[in-house]
């Protein structure tokens, strides 16, 4: 596929996104407006950046020549499979939305590639609202916390699993009321929960 081509079909699926993108200070009058297709032509870089420069900022040009290099790259090296555990997929795709990247390779593409260097604040601020959102996978909280651990507090932490576990084990086997909230009751009665809870109270009274 020749170049021009290439360039033609990239802005006609991803020319009002990129505009969409833009911010006030993006633009020459410092403030929004609507560019059309019909405003510019397409049908090679040079005539679209020509366009453009009548309108945006030579840094939001910039943005746009990088945005399309890297797209370009992407055409040219081929396709390589990726496997994914689904909820991965679903966090990589929700970051996709929040950066408005077009593909999911763009989307990995804004977060390692140098292309795409400028759109540091918006993947920034992207990675904070999927870290304020709650976990629903049990495996992403614990990998998350774990990552922060060292290598002696991550052994630890398999310790107080196994210790936990253990304990929910005895207790099970033990009890056997049916009425109220058994489970709480149990819970509540655990020396490793109590432990972990005074822990958890005294470093707050710390702080």
């Amino acid at each position: 596929m020749s170049k021009d081509k290439i360039w033609q079909e990239y802005m006609e699926k991803n020319f009002d996104k990129f505009i969409s993108s833009l911010k006030s200070d993006d633009f020459i009058k410092g403030k929004k407006e609507i560019i059309n297709h019909q405003d510019c032509d397409f049908l090679e870089p040079k005539k679209t950046y020509d366009c453009l420069r009548k309108i945006i900022t030579q840094d939001a040009i910039k943005k746009l020549q990088n945005r399309f290099r890297a797209h370009k790259h992407r055409e040219n090296r081929g396709i390589k499979n990726l496997q994914l555990k689904s909820h991965s997929l679903y966090m990589l795709d929700k970051f996709k939305a929040q950066v408005g990247a077009d593909t999911l390779e763009e989307a990995i593409d804004f977060l390692l590639s140098p292309d795409y260097r400028d759109y540091e604040h918006d993947v920034g601020l992207a990675k904070q609202r999927l870290g304020e959102g709650n976990f629903d996978s049990t495996e992403l909280m614990i990998d998350s916390f774990a990552k922060r651990l060292k290598n002696y507090d991550r052994e630890r932490l398999s310790l107080i699993i196994a210790l936990a576990f253990n304990e929910g084990w005895r207790a099970a086997k033990q009890t056997k009321k049916r009425t109220g909230n058994p489970r709480q009751e149990a819970l509540n009665q655990s020396d490793l929960y109590n432990i972990v809870v005074k822990s958890i109270a005294r470093s707050v009274s710390v702080d």
